[in-house]
């Protein structure tokens, strides 16, 4: 049975203020390439079922929590406005740039969480034109800047320009603010999500174990309640992105531990598992990183035919999903799919094909899912309502299976296969007189058991 892969969830971090530049790439125009043989720090990585950016942000907003709302990504933010170095510019002149600065940054947001990349990208370009010239190359805000390009870069696919720079950030905000600060650790983290995506797992690798360090000493420091937690919830996401790159490299046993220790984390962190925590803002990002560390677990737990774990753990991550996202959330459909095969794996198909019918249900009523997105999901089902022997039932979803592929125009082979596996089923109806609802066309179609080897 084929299952729906979802790819592993990764978290990132952008930064603050950003800028454009001219068409052909921002860093070639302003920077000589970075040294690859400098020591690199790494930073966190964890994804959820979708990745959840955060963007620093460095402009004079009156509270942390508008600038949350502004940007709608949760990680990490950063202002550094009350300790900026005013140049040569004016208190006036100065807060006048930054609420362009701040306007230009909110609608580069808006372009991310809409999925325009490349329109985002202008603008962190075009805002770390305008940093370079007003504060000069070797600023913090600079390192900002760059973090939020590297990021739009690496989601428009250009893995190139996202190394460079990423790579950058990095250096510019070990010159500015220390080796040792979170601010590092978050540019480490998109330097690791880079090399992932290039498929250089060793590297990735090597960065995350260094953020983890450095997320590690950042638990040592602080004592308020929130801020341990929060630290807390970055050291979770490192390991899970040590459990992503271990997983692309094979090495489920190293990939599972990691994600275990995520979890176990998370779950000391969040504390009960009340509808009341989950829903409550302060703590819902955390538990929707949970529910996507917890699938990532269930991915290795399926890979290593673990089917009664993976039940277990699909189980709690849908929980915490359809509470936060609804049932017809790209990331709920998923979960459900993946749910259902682990049902069927472990021979439970009495559970799976009630999984399965749920998903239908909600792929139904999806603005997002495809007829060939229920087609996939019902042929599920029509394997389960065989296996269960219940050939009435299986006889009409066959039939409205059979309408699907005409409306999507599927190959003739594949009808010509459900009209046989059809016959086959209705000559099962058949022996029971009374209960046939078709008749078989072909002796051809009617004869010998059901095969259900090639049909899922």
């Amino acid at each position: 049975m084929v299952r729906r892969k979802q790819p592993l969830s990764i978290a990132e971090t952008m930064t603050e203020d950003d800028r454009s530049t001219k068409s052909g790439g921002f860093f070639s125009n302003w920077f000589a390439a970075p040294s690859r043989t400098e020591t690199r720090d790494e930073s966190d990585y964890s994804a959820p079922s979708g990745s959840s950016d955060s963007i620093d942000d460095q402009y004079p907003i009156s509270s942390r929590r508008e600038r949350r709302q502004a940007a709608q990504m949760s990680e990490s933010f950063d202002d550094r406005s009350t300790d900026m170095e005013f140049d040569t510019a004016d208190e006036d002149s100065l807060a006048e740039f930054d609420r362009d600065l701040r306007s230009r940054h909110a609608q580069a947001c808006k372009y991310m969480r809409n999925g325009k990349f490349s329109k985002a990208l202008k603008k962190f370009e075009g805002i770390l034109a305008s940093i370079l010239e007003r504060f000069g190359d070797n600023h913090y805000r600079v390192g900002s800047a760059l973090h939020n390009v590297g990021i739009a870069n690496l989601r428009a696919g250009k893995l190139s320009d996202a190394m460079d720079a990423i790579e950058e950030a990095v250096r510019i905000r070990k010159l500015t603010l220390g080796p040792d600060d979170p601010k590092v650790a978050d540019s480490l983290v998109e330097l690791g999500i880079v090399l992932l995506s290039m498929k250089e797992y060793n590297d990735s690798l090597e960065i995350f174990m260094e953020a983890l360090e450095m997320r590690e000493g950042e638990a040592e420091d602080v004592v308020l309640p929130e801020e341990i937690k929060e630290t807390n919830l970055k050291v979770a996401k490192v390991l899970n992105n040590i459990g992503c790159v271990n997983f692309e490299s094979s090495k489920f046993e190293a990939a599972k531990e990691a994600f275990v220790d995520a979890i176990e984390m998370q779950k000391r962190t969040l504390g009960e598992d009340s509808a009341f925590s989950f829903t409550n803002p302060s703590t819902k990002p955390g538990y929707l990183t949970m529910a996507s560390t917890m699938c990532n677990k269930g991915y290795i737990d399926l890979e290593q035919e673990n089917y009664k774990s993976a039940i277990a753990v699909f189980n709690e991550s849908l929980k915490i999903q359809k509470l936060l996202l609804g049932a017809d959330n790209k990331l709920v459909l998923s979960t459900l799919d993946n749910l259902g095969f682990a049902y069927t794996m472990h021979e439970t198909y009495d559970k799976a094909l009630l999984i399965y019918r749920e998903l239908l249900s909600s792929q139904e009523k999806s603005y997002a899912e495809t007829q060939v997105d229920c087609g996939h999901t019902m042929r599920k089902i029509i394997f389960l309502e065989l296996k269960l022997q219940d050939f009435e039932t299986a006889l009409k979803t066959i039939c409205a299976f059979e309408d699907i592929q005409h409306d999507t125009k599927r190959d003739k082979k594949e009808i010509s296969a459900t009209k046989k596996l059809m016959g086959q089923v209705n000559y099962q109806v058949m022996k029971y007189p009374g209960c046939s609802m078709f008749t078989c066309t072909t002796e051809e179609d009617a004869d010998v058991a059901i095969n259900l080897e090639n049909w899922v």
